[in-house]
C-alpha cells in the first residue's frame, strides 16, 4: 500500500478530533485553539508478534512501526512543500540533538504538544523515548557494520601498499633532503647572483605561502616557461609556493603520485618478496615474462580411423620456453648461442654472421672460452630474473606525456640481458604509426650479417659492459625523463631582451671525456639510439656503446617530437674508445668515478635532442620556421625546469651536422642563443677544428661587446635569410652578422 494511501485510509476512520492519533503522526492546522488538543496512548507490545503497535481505542485499525515511519516521511514531505505547521519534536532533546536529524528542519513550526496537559506528557514521553532507543540502537547497528566493512578494507589495502608505500616514502624523503640542500645552498650565492640572469633572481623568502595560480606569460616575458613564473621555483604544477628555506615541508616539492603527469615514477623492487605485476597494454612494457607474451603452436595428427589429417592449433607461454631454451643446455660457442635464441624466435629468419665473426676475430681462444663459461651464464641469470628484479610495470615514455621514471642499475642489467638474448615482444600499438613506433632493442640487428668493423668494435664494448656488471654489479640508480614544453613555455625569440652568456671553444676534447659536470649534448636521431644496434657509429651511437645503460631507454621511449626531449641521468661509463665512424675502436676499460647524488645517480647528465634532418637545398636551414624549431629544441634540452641554483654550463659541439647535413655556424648560433636565453654557459667541442674554434670565439666575443641580445640575433638571421634568398649571395653567416652590428 503505498504511503498516500495509508495515510488517506487512517485519517478516514479517525476523523473524530477527540479521537487519539499515533504520537508522530499529528498534523493540525487549528492546533492553536486550545478545544482541539489531542491526547496519546502508550505503545503496546503484540502478544503474538515481535513488532510494536500503537493503539487507536476507536479504531479497528492498527499501523506497525515500519508503516507509521513511512506516513511520517510522507506527512514530512507534504511539510517541506505545504505550509501547514509540523513539527515533531522531542519533550527531552531539541531536534538538532535528536536522532531523528531528517526532523531538524522543521523546527520553524509550532509544537504540537501540549504543556498543559500532564497526562498527555507523560504518555508522549514515553513513547518517543521507547522508539527512539530502539531506532538509535538499530542506526548505531548499522553504523558498526560500516565502519567493520571499511576497516576490513582498509586493512587488506594497508596491507597490499605498505611495502611500495615505504620505498616510496624513502625515496621522497631522499628528493626532500637534496631539494633542501639545493636551496640552501641557493640562498647563500651572495657573490654570485650578480651573474644570474633576471630570470634567476630569487625572490625574498618569507613565512607566508601564495596559493594565487601561475598566470601564463606573454611572449614578452623574456620566454621562460610558464611553470617558473620568472623565480625559477622548484614546482611545475599551476600553483607556486614560495617559504622560508628554514621552514620547507615535503609539501613545498609538490611530489606527485604515479598516476599523476607530469611524475616521477620509482620503479625498483620494494623487496625480494614482491611479486611481479603483469601488465599487458600498449602504455607499458610489454615484458618477456608476462603471462600473455605468447607464441602459436601448430600440431599436425592423423586420425586413426579416418586417416584424415588434423592441425590442432595451441598458443604457449613464451617465457617457459625461453627458461627450457637457456637452461636445458649449456652453451659453449657462437653457433650455439646463435641457435637457442633462433630457439626462442622461430618464426625470425635472422642470420648471424656478426655474431659469429666477433668471436673469430675480435676475442682470443682464452677470452672466448671465459666469456662461455663464465660469463653468459651470469647473462642468462640475470635474464631469467627479470620478474623479481622488475615487478612493477615500465611506462612507456610516450609522446606528449612529461614523465620521469628512475630504474636501479641492477635492473637496467636484467633487462639489457634479455634484449642480448632477443627475448623482449614488439613494443607499443600493434597497430601504430610511425610516430609511436618504438625503436628495437633487441641485439638481432647488431648480430646480423653483413659484419662490419664498427659493428664489431660495439659488440666488443657491450660484451665488455655484461663482464663488468658479472664481475660486480653497480648499485647505483639512473633517471629517464622525457621533458615536454607546450607552446606558451617557449620564449617570444623575436621579442627575447636576454643578455649573452659566455662561451668557451675548444678545437681538441670530447663532450664525454672533458664535460664533466656538465650538461651533456647526444646529438640524437628522433628514435634514441640512432643506428646503434646496426651499422651507425657517430656521436649519439658512440655515446650508447661506451655507457651501454642508455641503450634501455630504446625499450620504452617513443619517437621524440619538436618539443620534446629526453634528459637521462645517472649513467655509467664503462669503456675507452678511439677513432669515429669507421675508425671506431674499443680501447679499454674506463673506471667511472664521477661522484653521485643523493638519488643514487651518477652525477653525469645527458640530453638526447634530434636535429633537422637537411635534404635537398641546405640553405632551406635558415628558413623561420627551420630556425624557430632549432631554437626550440634546444631551450627545452637546456632551460632547467627544477634546479634552484646556478644550472651548470653545456657540454657541446657540431649538434646536426654531419650526416644531417647541418650547417656547424648556424647551429653553434642557435645552440648559443638558446643557452643564454636558458642562463647557462656554453662550452664547444669542434672535434678537432681549429679554425672553426677560432672564428666562433670571435664571433661571440664581438657580439658580447656589442651588448647585443638573443631577439636582436634572432632578427638579424631572419633579414639575413631575406636577404640570401633575393641576392643568391656567397655572404657568410658570421660575415653578415660582423656587418649588421658593427
Amino acid at each position: 500500500m503505498s504511503n498516500q494511501k495509508k495515510i488517506t485510509n487512517y485519517f478516514k476512520t479517525n476523523n473524530d478530533s477527540n479521537k487519539p492519533k499515533p504520537f508522530t503522526s499529528l498534523v493540525n492546522n487549528n492546533y492553536n485553539n486550545n478545544s482541539n488538543k489531542e491526547e496519546y496512548t502508550s505503545p503496546k507490545k503484540s502478544a503474538s508478534s515481535s513488532s510494536f503497535f500503537v493503539s487507536l481505542p476507536t479504531s479497528s485499525k492498527t499501523l506497525s512501526v515500519k508503516d507509521q515511519e513511512e506516513i511520517d516521511d510522507y506527512i514530512l514531505d507534504l511539510g517541506k512543500t505545504d505550509k501547514s505547521p509540523i513539527q515533531i519534536t522531542s519533550p527531552t532533546k531539541s531536534p538538532t540533538s535528536s536522532p531523528y536529524k531528517k526532523y531538524a528542519g522543521l523546527s520553524s513550526y509550532a509544537s504540537v504538544f501540549d504543556k498543559d496537559v500532564d497526562n498527555s506528557k507523560s504518555n508522549r514521553s514515553n513513547s518517543s523515548n521507547y522508539l527512539k532507543d530502539n531506532q538509535q540502537k538499530s542506526y548505531i547497528q548499522q553504523q558498526q557494520q560500516l565502519l567493520n566493512k571499511f576497516k576490513s578494507k582498509q586493512q587488506q589495502q594497508q596491507k597490499e601498499e605498505l611495502s611500495q608505500s615505504d620505498l616510496f616514502q624513502k625515496y621522497k624523503n631522499l628528493y626532500k633532503q637534496f631539494k633542501m640542500e639545493e636551496e640552501s645552498e641557493a640562498t647563500q650565492l651572495d657573490t654570485q647572483v650578480d651573474d644570474l640572469p633576471s630570470q634567476y633572481m630569487l625572490k625574498k623568502r618569507s613565512n607566508t605561502t601564495d596559493t594565487t595560480p601561475i598566470q601564463k606569460k606573454s611572449k614578452s616575458n623574456e620566454g621562460l616557461p610558464s611553470h617558473v613564473n620568472n623565480n625559477n621555483n622548484n614546482n611545475t604544477t599551476t600553483t607556486t609556493t614560495t617559504t622560508s628555506a628554514s621552514t620547507l615541508t615535503f609539501e613545498d616539492f609538490d611530489f606527485e603520485p604515479e598516476e599523476c603527469a607530469p611524475s616521477t615514477i620509482f620503479l625498483m623492487a620494494n623487496s625480494d618478496e614482491e611479486r611481479f605485476k603483469d601488465v599487458w597494454t600498449s602504455e607499458y612494457v610489454r615484458m618477456p615474462c608476462s603471462k600473455s607474451n605468447v607464441y602459436r603452436s601448430v600440431t599436425n595428427t592423423r586420425d586413426p580411423v579416418t586417416m584424415e589429417s588434423k592441425s590442432e592449433t595451441r598458443y604457449l607461454s613464451k617465457w617457459y620456453l625461453i627458461n627450457s631454451v637457456l637452461k636445458s643446455n649449456p652453451i659453449d660457442n657462437a653457433e650455439e648461442l646463435e641457435a637457442a635464441i633462433k630457439s626462442i624466435n622461430p618464426r625470425c629468419d635472422w642470420e648471424f654472421g656478426t655474431l659469429v665473426d666477433f668471436f673469430e676475430s675480435e676475442y682470443t681462444e682464452t677470452e672466448t672460452k671465459e666469456f662461455f663459461s663464465n660469463t653468459l651464464p651470469k647473462i642468462i641469470k640475470l635474464a631469467l630474473q627479470l620478474p623479481f628484479l622488475c615487478p612493477k610495470p615500465i611506462p612507456l615514455l610516450l609522446k606528449a606525456c612529461d614523465k620521469e621514471i628512475i630504474l636501479s642499475q641492477k635492473q637496467i642489467a636484467s633487462l639489457l640481458a634479455n634484449a642480448m638474448l632477443c627475448t623482449f615482444p614488439r613494443q607499443g600499438s600493434l597497430n601504430a604509426n610511425q610516430y609511436n613506433r618504438y625503436p628495437s632493442i633487441n641485439f638481432h640487428s647488431l648480430y646480423s650479417s653483413p659484419s662490419s668493423s664498427t659493428k664489431l668494435s660495439k659488440l666488443k664494448c657491450i660484451f665488455h659492459y655484461f663482464a663488468r656488471v658479472c664481475e660486480g654489479m653497480p648499485s647505483g640508480n639512473i633517471s629517464f625523463h622525457r621533458q615536454v614544453f607546450d607552446e606558451i613555455d617557449f620564449p617570444d625569440w623575436e621579442k627575447s631582451t636576454a643578455s649573452l652568456k659566455d662561451l668557451t671553444t675548444f678545437s681538441d676534447g670530447t663532450i664525454e671525456d672533458d664535460g664533466v659536470g656538465m650538461l651533456q649534448v647526444d646529438f640524437a636521431n628522433k628514435v634514441i639510439g640512432g643506428g646503434v644496434l646496426g651499422y651507425g657509429c657517430v656521436q649519439e651511437e658512440i655515446r650508447f656503446v661506451i655507457n651501454p645503460e642508455l641503450l634501455v631507454s630504446r625499450l620504452f621511449t617513443a619517437p621524440l617530437q619538436d618539443n620534446e626531449t629526453v634528459i637521462i641521468t645517472g649513467a655509467e661509463r664503462f669503456s675507452s674508445y678511439t677513432g669515429y665512424g669507421d675508425t671506431f675502436q674499443w680501447s679499454g676499460r674506463f673506471n667511472d668515478i664521477t661522484p653521485v647524488d643523493k638519488l643514487g645517480r651518477r652525477m653525469t647528465t645527458i640530453v638526447a635532442m634530434d636535429a633537422i634532418k637537411i635534404k635537398g637545398d641546405p640553405f632551406t636551414q635558415y628558413s623561420p620556421n627551420n630556425v624557430e624549431r632549432e631554437l626550440n629544441k634546444a631551450f627545452c634540452g637546456f632551460f632547467d625546469r627544477v634546479s634552484l641554483t646556478i644550472p651548470p654550463p653545456i657540454a657541446t659541439g657540431n649538434w646536426g651536422c654531419g650526416v644531417f647535413g647541418g650547417d656547424k655556424y648556424l647551429k653553434s648560433i642557435l645552440q648559443y642563443m638558446a643557452a643564454s636565453q636558458s642562463g647557462r654557459n656554453t662550452t664547444y667541442y669542434s672535434f678537432g677544428d681549429t679554425t672553426f674554434a677560432n672564428e666562433l670565439t670571435n664571433m661571440v666575443y664581438f657580439l658580447q661587446q656589442n651588448r647585443v641580445t638573443v631577439g636582436e640575433i634572432y632578427k638579424a638571421l631572419w633579414d639575413y635569410y631575406k636577404l640570401m634568398v633575393h641576392t643568391k649571395s656567397n655572404l657568410s653567416l658570421f660575415s653578415y652578422l660582423d656587418a649588421h652590428f658593427s
